[in-house]
């Protein structure tokens, strides 16, 4: 297998692999036999680009050709977008049903009441690194806890709830930055004079 060949093999996998989808999911989607991507992934077929192109397409990837001349920007883009991180299934399920349910809740709710609770459920999505299903199922509840009650109390402490989830996930994502460069325990002063 050439080295471009093994490089897309080794994309489509990661990709499979981030979204959650096991070959016979992704056979599903993609309706390639999951026999078939077993041997892509494993070297043991050529991989053809009407298969290619299929699998791609299922995994929300695009083919293109691109002018040599643009392919360092290209390349750049996709890295960028690449390390941002994927949401998985289960927890873009989870984000479905959570916006299902925000959207039951309007007609109950004052128009602020909404914006606030979508503002808030809008931060804590923006914390992508630390998303997962628990506890966006959480939010869920606490949203679920809204429909059944309908108080603006219970409203309030549902929505106070989520900000405190969305913090929580904040603090934790900024404790897993990359530290920060050393500094020296006592700095020099350049200009003693004055």
């Amino acid at each position: 297998m050439s080295y471009a060949t093994e490089e897309l093999v080794a994309r489509i996998k990661a990709a499979r692999e981030a979204k959650g989808l096991s070959q016979r999911e992704l056979s599903a989607l993609a309706d390639v036999p999951q026999s078939h991507i077993s041997k892509i992934e494993n070297d043991a077929v050529d991989l053809r680009v009407s298969s290619l192109s299929t699998i791609a397409h299922a995994l929300d990837l695009e083919l293109m050709l691109v002018p040599r001349k643009a392919l360092p920007a290209v390349q750049s883009i996709v890295r960028s977008a690449s390390s941002a991180p994927v949401i998985n299934a289960a927890t873009q399920r989870e984000l479905d049903r959570i916006r299902e349910t925000v959207d039951a809740l309007a007609p109950h709710a004052s128009s602020a009441n909404i914006d606030n609770l979508q503002r808030r459920i809008r931060e804590i999505t923006q914390i992508q690194s630390q998303l997962d299903p628990d506890l966006l199922q959480k939010v869920r509840r606490t949203l679920e806890s809204i429909e059944s009650s309908g108080s603006n109390e219970t409203f309030n402490r549902a929505v106070e709830k989520i900000r405190s989830l969305r913090n929580q996930l904040a603090h934790r994502a900024s404790s897993q930055e990359t530290p920060h460069a050393p500094r020296p325990a006592y700095r020099l002063e350049e200009d003693q004079d004055g």
